[in-house]
């Protein structure tokens, strides 16, 4: 088992979840080592002795952010026998669906540094890593659908199921940001089902 934290790691962790809440709160443009310091309760000084500047803690925060947002896990523990792969992969997307509205602050702040990206070389490579990670994660449910169904999806490769699910996915994480109240996870999820259908896969049991 890992050891305990050092307290000075256990104090740059404390300042980077203050550093969340203050971008969550006022976005990246309210970012300061000042705005930070008053939240997590601590001198400036220490946090810029932890982040040598505000472009250091901006970096921190977008690996701390990216470890937490559009994480593939495991399969739900009632779906892991007994049910088809096409049952499993959609129930992993119903996952990451329901996990939006939790997660929305999150969400927002990875498309405020998505913008960012569009000017930073840096950000943006940390950014499409991420969403190849996210991607690659779903690789394995898709080649069991596939491997169950070749001839259903004899024109499908695993790599092109896992984008399209992953994509579905990112697409309803930017509805969720842009329009909350208009965002149904139920509606998004029987919207993809109904495409679905046609191949024969339907929604899994919950």
């Amino acid at each position: 088992m890992p050891g305990r934290k050092a307290p000075e790691d256990e104090r740059r962790e404390a300042i980077l979840r203050a550093a969340y809440a203050v971008a969550a709160r006022e976005g990246l443009a309210g970012l300061t080592g000042r705005a930070v310091a008053a939240r997590a309760g601590v001198s400036s000084g220490l946090v810029f002795f932890h982040f040598a500047s505000r472009d250091a803690l901006l970096a921190a925060l977008l690996d701390w952010l990216l470890e937490h947002t559009l994480v593939a896990g495991e399969l739900p523990a009632h779906l892991a026998w007994g049910s088809t792969a096409a049952e499993r992969m959609l129930a992993v997307v119903r996952r990451d669906l329901e996990a939006l509205p939790r997660t929305r602050a999150r969400v927002e702040l990875f498309f405020d540094f998505w913008v960012r990206g569009t000017r930073d070389p840096i950000v943006r490579d940390k950014i499409r890593a991420a969403l190849e990670r996210y991607r690659h994660a779903y690789l394995p449910l898709a080649r069991a659908v596939i491997a169950e169904s070749p001839r259903r999806f004899a024109e499908t490769t695993a790599e092109g199921l896992a984008t399209v699910a992953a994509t579905f996915v990112e697409g309803c994480a930017l509805r969720a940001v842009l329009d909350p109240a208009a965002f149904d996870v139920d509606a998004s999820f029987a919207a993809l089902v109904a495409l679905l259908r046609h191949s024969g896969v339907d929604a899994p049991a919950r």
